[in-house]
């Protein structure tokens, strides 16, 4: 039988992924704003192979510092279609101290990374309708990104989404574009609001435009509050596993939204109800 007549194989699965690693070379990387690059690298088998990945899966990036002995690795989300034969895609925060995005925002075309993996993905299918919140912090947004899209193209899937995103200026919503082509697709289920806390949030900043969509100051108990609100309408919300909120963020964050005494917590929410990446 013709071979392009047959499903493509998965580059990474577990356990064997995490025993022996992979080499993808970069084929192109784009600056996608002042601190974030977007990278793509082919698979080793081409067309003829996926990554193997499920919605809000990560990789693990490894390599080795000059004079160190020990390797750095670090897990990233990609942002492609997981379907697209090839291809694996990364976006990439660079931290002024982070060894593993310094090293990722060093990688030129025809450059080879060691990847290991996948970490699994959160996400199990609901039979009935549901709704959840996913919840993100900055570079955060890729698994959540991913579990999103994950959910919207899944036909089986009837699941409406509430996604919060805090950033510290507009400068950082770096996938506005593929945001806004999603909720255009999916109106009736997906909804995506930006927590703006910076410079721009200061009362006598301008209008940041549509303020049910930016708003100013962070995600915090009252814009929460406020989306659970709309999840609970529906009677039913959270996944097969009765995870009702999804979160992926700077550690600050998390602790102020799901920790013991955070705002998801004085709102009712459980911590078992709470999935953070």
């Amino acid at each position: 039988m013709d071979s392009t007549q047959n499903p493509p194989t998965k580059m990474l699965s577990l356990p064997s992924g995490m025993l022996f690693s992979k080499q993808l070379k970069v084929t192109d990387v784009q600056q996608v704003n002042h601190d974030t690059k977007r990278i793509t690298f082919a698979l080793p088998g081409g067309k003829n192979e996926v990554s193997g990945l499920t919605p809000g899966a990560a990789i693990l990036t490894q390599h080795t510092p000059a004079g160190a002995w020990l390797p750095v690795l670090r897990p990233y989300t990609p942002i492609h279609n997981l379907d697209q034969p090839g291809i694996l895609e990364l976006l990439v925060k660079k931290y002024p101290e982070g060894r593993a995005s310094t090293h990722m925002h060093s990688l030129s075309p025809g450059d080879e990374l060691t990847v290991r993996g996948p970490l699994p993905g959160a996400w199990t299918t609901p039979k009935d309708q549901r709704e959840i919140v996913l919840i993100a912090g900055g570079a955060g947004i890729t698994p959540i990104y991913s579990l999103a899209k994950g959910i919207l193209f899944n036909p089986e899937d009837k699941t409406k989404i509430q996604l919060l995103w805090g950033v510290n200026g507009t400068r950082d919503i770096v996938l506005n574009q593929e945001l806004e082509a999603l909720e255009k697709q999916y109106p009736e289920r997906l909804q995506v609001t930006y927590a703006v806390s910076g410079p721009e949030a200061s009362p006598s900043a301008a209008s940041l435009g549509d303020e049910s969509k930016y708003r100013k100051g962070y995600v915090d108990k009252s814009l929460l509050q406020e989306v659970i609100q709309k999840c609970q309408k529906s009677g039913a919300w959270g996944d097969a596993k009765a995870q009702n909120v999804f979160l992926c963020g700077p550690p600050k964050m998390e602790d102020a939204i799901a920790g013991k005494n955070g705002a998801l917590t004085q709102l009712g929410v459980q911590k078992k109800e709470v999935y953070r990446f």
